[in-house]
């Protein structure tokens, strides 16, 4: 069943439209993510569905009641929606937990310190509990500002690229901690994000835009395994485009296989360059009819003089 329903939305700055016409929905306890280059109205459109923007056309539902306009309000906003964006809106002399408490003050005591105790643990923040937040580094100041969203337990919330001021380690540990416990609450989520892999992770489902406009929606794997145009693909990992005639041939650098099968079936001739290591896999340069193309493996396969690839078929 549907908690929000976003119906044919159009939203501006002025006369510029930033989101047009865009239809989605969102079932309860699922993870809804939003893809799209900068500038593409993502971030617009959390913005309307937190209640902070007025809509120029079309509506949001929520829990099947139509979301009053941000400009019809005296204070924007749901009490059941909360919205964490790149401002993090904290109390700025207050410390992270006062911050956290400020928002369930209505509840008793008891309640309190242990909501309090559970989201500094969920966002590893325990340490600097007592720490004010102009002394909190910008990572911390986000992992607050989703802490605070969290604490009166809302329906939905809003993630403005949520991550983008964590370092690699805590971004992965914060980044499954969170989803964990949205997935256990049945929490529902629309998370923006620029990042392909990023939403790979996250998502039940993908709604990718391109210049304020929904282009599709689908699953990861759909959007990983067929994707309908090369912008669209390139979002989700490299991609490798060889020129044979007149034809333009696209496939990911680790879809590819020694012998024939079923899935790889194109069969093209490759000369080694030179090797990269990144960990796990290393990354082989080779060139094919004069032009370099890239493979990934665990392996050396510095030797190989051919493979056979599986070629993308774009839409467009």
């Amino acid at each position: 069943m549907a908690i929000l329903s976003v119906n044919q939305l159009t939203l501006a700055y002025d006369s510029k439209s930033v989101v047009r016409n865009c239809s989605f929905e969102l079932e309860r306890g699922e993870v809804l993510v939003v893809l799209g280059a900068s500038g593409d109205g993502k971030s617009s459109l959390l913005k309307a569905i937190a209640g902070f923007m007025p809509v120029k056309k079309g509506q949001i539902e929520f829990q099947d009641e139509i979301l009053p306009d941000a400009s019809d309000m005296l204070v924007p906003g749901h009490a059941d929606i909360r919205l964490v964006n790149q401002d993090f809106a904290l109390d700025t002399y207050h410390t992270v937990e006062e911050n956290i408490r400020l928002k369930i003050l209505r509840f008793d005591k008891k309640y309190q310190e242990e909501r309090i105790a559970d989201l500094l643990r969920l966002m590893k923040l325990t340490t600097f509990k007592k720490r004010q937040t102009t002394q909190l580094s910008g990572g911390q100041k986000q992992r607050l500002a989703i802490a605070r969203a969290l604490a009166d337990e809302p329906e939905l919330i809003l993630l403005d690229e949520p991550f983008n001021q964590l370092d690699f380690q805590t971004k992965d540990r914060i980044s499954r901690h969170l989803k964990r416990y949205l997935k256990k609450n049945n929490i529902s989520a629309i998370m923006v994000t620029h990042n392909g892999l990023e939403a790979m992770e996250w998502a039940d489902r993908i709604v990718y835009m391109e210049r304020g406009k929904i282009q599709r929606v689908a699953t990861p794997q759909e959007f990983f395994n067929y994707p309908s145009s090369k912008k669209e693909a390139a979002f989700f990992g490299e991609i490798n485009q060889l020129k044979i005639g007149e034809q333009n041939y696209f496939f990911r650098p680790s879809f590819y296989s020694k012998t024939k099968t079923e899935f790889c079936f194109m069969k093209i001739e490759v000369k080694f360059i030179e090797s990269q290591f990144l960990g796990w896999y290393s990354l082989h340069l080779f060139k094919c009819m004069g032009q370099k193309i890239k493979l990934f493996s665990t392996e050396d396969i510095s030797g190989l003089e051919h493979v056979f690839i599986h070629p993308i078929a774009f839409s467009d």
